[in-house]
């Protein structure tokens, strides 16, 4: 079955470490239906791949067609991973190891699928249809439950030799600094992420600071949601206040430094820490940025929010998808 516009269907999934997302989208890049599941992260391939199927149909349903209406699919995944085969290697945020993921879901749909990274494929969808449309050297970070990038130069992914780099969120900002769920200590991700977020307010409950955030994270099981960190923000609660700052403190010193290396026209930030708490707080993070920058003396790249939401990696691992059935 073809799109309104003649073009194939194909399904863009977003698998992410709370949540997942899937579109059916149209060859004009429209989503005709959406799914949405929570990631049972800690369950393993099998039930995250159930929970995926599900997230489908859901969204065939939606649009009103059926699998055998979907000529591809593509999956943004957290890595590292091997394209070439479809497996997630590993994840800091899933409990999967040697998983082939995209093998598994291409036998549900009967349709060849693309395995590719989660944030790689974010930041194509804002490089193609959002933020980044008309630049061809971008720097994409989605802040949420961990950090990943997306580099592109002179309109071409960086993927390097093992097709994996990119990973900005594992970038040592502070020697020695809280640990990561990838094993090392410092990263940005550890710094500045959601989780990161939220292990700092936990302490800070621990230590009985008052925050209203301490039985809002109780209520839901240790969990920080970031719209509840935006209202505490906006509560001007003291450790919502603090812990924000200090996040964005570091992830502008991430970004900064990246700039140096690689000049880029503008720096995209998206995830939903960046949704959540808007201008503000990336007010914050470029004031940080702006710090370490020392190779653009004119103010000339931009630091702006992502404009595709939470489509920006279903409308990705969708374009891909297309690109691959395309080319073969």
């Amino acid at each position: 079955m073809a799109g309104l516009d003649g073009g194939p269907l194909v399904v863009g999934v977003d698998l992410g470490g709370t949540k997942i997302l899937a579109g059916v989208v149209s060859a004009d890049n429209r989503i005709l239906g959406r799914g949405k599941r929570t990631t049972p992260a800690k369950d393993g391939g099998p039930a995250i791949l159930q929970a995926m199927t599900e997230c489908v149909d859901e969204a065939l349903v939606q649009a009103g067609v059926s699998r055998d209406a979907i000529a591809a699919g593509g999956i943004g995944s957290p890595g590292p991973l091997d394209v070439h085969t479809g497996v997630i290697l590993f994840s800091a945020n899933l409990n999967v190891k040697n998983y082939p993921i995209g093998p598994e879901l291409a036998a549900v749909l009967d349709a060849p699928v693309v395995v590719r990274n989660d944030v790689r494929v974010g930041g194509y969808g804002e490089f193609v249809l959002g933020a980044g449309r008309g630049y061809r050297n971008v720097i994409s970070a989605f802040v949420g439950t961990g950090i990943g990038g997306c580099i592109i130069v002179d309109g071409r992914i960086v993927t390097g030799s093992t097709e994996n780099a990119g990973e900005i969120g594992h970038i040592i900002i502070k020697a020695g600094g809280p640990k990561c769920g990838c094993g090392q200590r410092g990263c940005m991700e550890a710094l500045s992420s959601k989780t990161a977020i939220a292990g700092r307010v936990a302490k800070a409950v621990k230590k009985k600071t008052p925050t209203v955030l301490g039985a809002k994270m109780a209520r839901k099981g240790g969990r920080l949601k970031s719209g509840d960190l935006a209202e505490a923000v906006a509560d001007n609660d003291s450790v919502a206040v603090r812990e924000v700052r200090r996040a964005a403190h570091f992830l502008g010193l991430g970004l900064g430094g990246l700039v140096n290396v690689l000049g880029p026209e503008i720096v995209i930030i998206g995830g939903g820490v960046a949704q959540a708490l808007g201008d503000s707080w990336l007010d914050l993070v470029r004031v940080s940025a702006r710090r370490q920058i020392l190779t653009d003396p004119e103010g000339k790249i931009q630091i702006v929010r992502a404009s595709l939401g939470d489509d920006a990696a279903v409308l990705g691992a969708a374009l891909m998808a297309r690109e691959s059935l395309l080319q073969s």
